[in-house]
C-alpha cells in the first residue's frame, strides 16, 4: 500500500498517515499502542518528516518576494530588480552662525571656512558639516555668515580597501549604521599617493564606458552595503595596489531628530591663516533636527522593490514619474503624478509631479527646478515634468460624544480611547495623502467603537483652506472645496428689510489692505454667490465691499479680489510702514512697502454641504485631518447642531494647524540641494 495523503503537513495527520499504513503489514502489531517502542518510533517518524516539510516549504517561501521574511532573502530577490534598499538617514538641522573675525594689518580677511567634521553638539550627539564650507567677511564689521548651515548627526568614518585582483575581494561599508547617501568613494593610484580619483554611483550601465570612474551600491549580508566597480567594459576596473577610500557618515538615524539646542565646537580659519575657537562664534537655530529615519523596513522593500522596476528607468506613466522622484528626493513623503489633460481647462505637452515633503514645508523654485531637470532625464522627448505644491485641504471635526455614566469609563479615559480610535482609523485610510476621500460615516464609526460605554455621537464638519496674498500686490486669489458647499436658508430671497437673508456659510481670517491699513477685515460669502469684505465694530459688521469675489455653491469654486493685501492674522504692519488718516474705518495708504510683513496666508472656513463624502478637489490634493476637539459628555446633555451655523472661528488657524499624523510607506533618494531643508 502507498501512503494515502502525500500533501499532509501537521504532525498528527502524518503520525495517522504512518498508522494507516502499517495497518496493511502484518509484521507491526503494536504500533497502536502508546506505551510500545514502536509507538514512539511511530512519533520521531513524524517529527522528522513534519520539521523536513515545514523546512522545505519555509525555503521555497523565501525564494519568492509576497511570501519572503528573511531581510537577506528580501534583499537579493530585490537585487534582481535592481532595487536598492535606503539605508539608515541622518538627521539634519539648519544653524545660523556669526564668526567675528579679527584684524590683520588694520584689515579683515575676505574669508572665513568652516572645516569639514565635527561641528556641534546636540542632544547628546555630534553634528557635522561634509565638506568645508566658505563665506565672505564684512569689510567693515568683520563679520561672516554662515546663514543656511547644514549639519548632520553621527561621526565621518574612513576605511580602506588594498586592491588585490588575485583574490575574489568584496569592499564592504563595516557599519551596519551608515548614511548612504553620505559615502564618498574616492581611489588613489598606491598608498603613498595623495591625489586620487572620485568615483560616481550609477545604477544603470547606460553611457558607462570602459575608463567611467563609476560604481555600483548594493546591500550585503546583515545590513552592510557593497561597493563594486567597472570590469573595463562597463566602467573602469580597479588596479592591483589601488587603494580604495570609503568615508561615510555613521548615524543613528531617527533617534537624533528633534533636538532644538546646539553648540559650536567647528574649526574655522579665515583667509590669513587665522583660527577661531568657539567663544568668537553666535549660534542660531534655523530648524531643529528632522529627517533622521532608519533603515528601509523589509515590507517597505517588498512593496516598492516591484514598483520600481515597473518603471525601468524611464517615465512614460504617470506612476513612473512618482516613483521616479522618489527616488531622486530624500525629502519625499508622498507623490503623485498627473497628465495636464485630466486639469479643466486641460494642459498638454506638461506632466504634474505634486510633492509632499517630510517637513510639511513647501519646495523652494530653486529645488522644483532641479527636481524638474533630473526627471527630464526619464521622460518621453515631447513631456515636460513640471513640480508642483500639493493643495491642501483641512477637514477640522468637532466631535461630540455622549456616554453612559454607568458603564464603567470615565470622561477622560474615553476621551483618551477617541482620540487613539482617530489616529488608527486615519492610518488605515492613509487619509494625510494624495487620492484620499473623508468619509463622515466611517469617521463617526471609529468613533463610536472607540468604547463600550458610548451611546452616540455627532460631529460638526468644516472644511479650512488658506489663501496666499503676494504683500502689497492687487491679485484674485481662487480656491476649491472639491465638492458642493451648503445652503443655510433656501427659501430666502436675501430681502434684508424683510429679513430674508441667509446666514454666511465661507468665513475668513483677518487681514489689512493697502487702503484700510488701520482695521482688520475679513471675507464672508452673502449666500447668493457673492463675496463680500468687513470689519467689525463692537457687535456690528461694516462691509466695505460687497463684490470683493464670488463664489460657486455647487462645485466649491471661490474667489477672491481683486485685493491688495499687505498683513493678516495678528501680524499687523509696523507703524513706520502705513500712514492712518482715519481710526474707525482704518483708511489710509502703504508709505513704506519694504516693512511690511510677509509669507501671509489667510484661513477660510467653510461649511460643506454633505459631510458624510468630501472629496479631494484635484489630482495633487492632500486632505489633512486637523487634531480634533473631542467633547465627552453624559447622557441627557444636548448636542451642539451638526451644521455650525454663526460659529466659524477661522483666526484660530492663523498659524497652519496640527493635523493627525499618518506613518507612510516610504522610500528615499538622495538628491542634493543647495539648502539644508527643500
Amino acid at each position: 500500500m502507498q501512503p494515502n495523503n502525500l500533501t499532509a503537513l501537521d504532525f498528527e495527520d502524518i503520525k495517522a498517515s504512518i498508522k494507516s499504513y502499517l495497518r496493511t503489514r502484518s509484521e507491526f502489531t503494536d504500533y497502536d499502542f502508546d506505551g510500545s517502542a514502536l509507538s514512539y518510533m511511530v512519533d520521531m517518524l513524524a517529527y522528522n518528516t513534519y520539521y523536513s516539510a515545514f523546512n522545505a516549504n519555509m525555503s521555497l517561501n523565501e525564494a519568492f518576494l509576497p511570501s519572503s521574511t528573511v531581510r537577506d532573502n528580501v534583499v537579493n530577490i530585490a537585487k534582481l530588480l535592481n532595487y536598492t534598499p535606503r539605508s539608515v538617514i541622518s538627521a539634519r538641522a539648519s544653524l545660523k552662525v556669526d564668526i567675528q573675525t579679527v584684524q590683520s594689518n588694520g584689515v579683515y580677511p575676505s574669508t572665513v571656512t568652516l572645516k569639514k567634521g565635527a561641528t556641534a553638539t546636540g542632544g547628546n550627539y555630534v553634528w557635522n558639516v561634509l565638506r568645508d564650507t566658505t563665506v565672505e567677511v564684512s569689510p567693515t564689521t568683520g563679520i561672516g555668515t554662515f546663514a543656511d548651515l547644514c549639519v548632520y548627526e553621527g561621526s565621518i568614518v574612513s576605511f580602506q580597501y588594498v586592491v588585490n585582483t588575485f583574490a575574489n575581494q568584496v569592499y564592504t561599508i563595516p557599519s551596519a549604521e551608515a548614511d548612504i547617501n553620505t559615502l564618498n568613494v574616492t581611489v588613489r593610484a598606491n598608498e603613498t599617493a595623495t591625489a586620487s580619483d572620485i568615483y560616481n554611483r550609477v545604477d544603470t550601465v547606460t553611457n558607462l564606458t570602459a575608463t567611467t570612474r563609476a560604481y555600483f551600491l548594493s546591500e550585503g549580508e546583515d545590513m552592510r552595503f557593497q561597493v563594486k566597480f567597472g570590469d573595463d567594459s562597463v566602467g573602469r576596473a580597479l588596479k592591483d595596489g589601488e587603494v580604495v577610500n570609503l568615508e561615510y557618515l555613521v548615524t543613528s538615524g531617527k533617534k537624533a531628530n528633534e533636538v532644538k539646542a546646539f553648540n559650536f565646537i567647528g574649526s574655522l580659519v579665515d583667509s590669513q591663516g587665522q583660527t577661531y575657537s568657539a567663544n568668537s562664534t553666535t549660534l542660531a537655530v534655523n530648524h531643529r533636527a528632522q529627517l533622521g529615519s532608519d533603515a528601509e523596513t523589509v515590507e517597505s522593500i517588498k512593496y516598492n522593490a516591484p514598483r520600481y522596476y515597473s518603471a525601468q528607468y524611464r517615465a512614460v506613466t504617470a506612476q513612473d514619474y512618482a516613483l521616479i522622484t522618489q527616488r531622486i528626493y530624500n525629502n519625499a513623503d508622498s507623490v503623485v503624478a498627473y497628465g495636464g489633460d485630466s486639469l479643466n481647462p486641460p494642459i498638454y505637452g506638461k506632466v504634474f509631479i505634486a510633492i509632499k515633503t517630510k517637513t510639511g514645508s513647501l519646495l523652494n523654485d530653486a529645488t522644483k527646478k532641479e527636481i524638474a531637470a533630473d526627471l527630464r532625464k526619464y521622460a518621453m522627448a515631447s513631456i515636460d515634468p513640471v513640480v508642483v505644491d500639493p493643495d491642501n485641504i483641512y477637514i477640522y471635526t468637532k466631535p461630540f460624544v455622549l456616554y453612559d455614566t454607568g458603564a464603567g469609563s470615565s470622561s477622560s479615559q474615553i476621551k483618551t480611547n477617541v482620540q487613539g480610535a482617530i489616529n488608527q482609523w486615519a492610518s488605515q485610510t492613509q487619509i494625510n495623502n494624495f487620492n484620499s476621500t473623508f468619509r463622515g460615516q466611517a469617521y463617526e464609526k471609529a468613533i463610536t467603537l472607540a468604547d463600550s460605554a458610548i451611546s452616540d455621537v455627532s460631529v460638526q464638519t468644516t472644511i479650512l483652506k488658506y489663501i496666499y496674498p503676494n504683500s502689497n500686490q492687487t491679485n484674485t486669489y481662487c480656491i476649491s472645496t472639491g465638492g458642493e458647499l451648503y445652503n443655510s436658508a433656501p427659501s430666502q430671497d436675501g430681502n434684508e428689510a424683510s429679513g430674508c437673508t441667509k446666514e454666511p456659510v465661507v468665513l475668513s481670517g483677518t487681514f489689512r489692505t493697502a487702503d484700510r491699513p488701520g482695521v482688520d477685515q475679513q471675507f464672508e460669502d452673502d449666500g447668493y454667490g457673492n463675496i463680500r469684505t468687513f470689519y467689525n465694530t463692537g457687535n456690528k459688521k461694516v462691509y466695505t465691499n460687497n463684490n470683493a469675489g464670488t463664489v460657486n455653491y455647487a462645485t466649491g469654486q471661490i474667489c477672491f479680489g481683486p485685493i491688495n493685501v499687505i498683513s493678516t492674522g495678528a501680524n499687523t504692519p509696523s507703524p513706520n510702514a502705513i500712514n492712518v488718516i482715519d481710526s474707525v474705518t482704518g483708511a489710509g495708504s502703504v508709505t513704506d512697502a519694504t516693512l511690511l510683513p510677509g509669507d501671509l496666508q489667510i484661513p477660510v472656513v467653510m461649511i460643506p454641504a454633505n459631510s458624510s463624502t468630501i472629496p479631494a478637489s484635484t489630482p495633487g490634493t492632500i486632505i489633512n485631518i486637523i487634531s480634533p476637539e473631542v467633547t465627552v459628555s453624559p447622557i441627557g446633555t444636548t448636542p451642539p447642531p451638526t451644521i455650525p451655523l454663526n460659529s466659524l472661528t477661522p483666526t484660530i488657524f492663523d498659524s497652519t494647524p496640527s493635523v493627525v499624523e499618518v506613518a507612510p510607506i516610504d522610500n528615499s533618494g538622495g538628491l542634493n540641494t543647495s539648502v539644508c531643508f527643500s
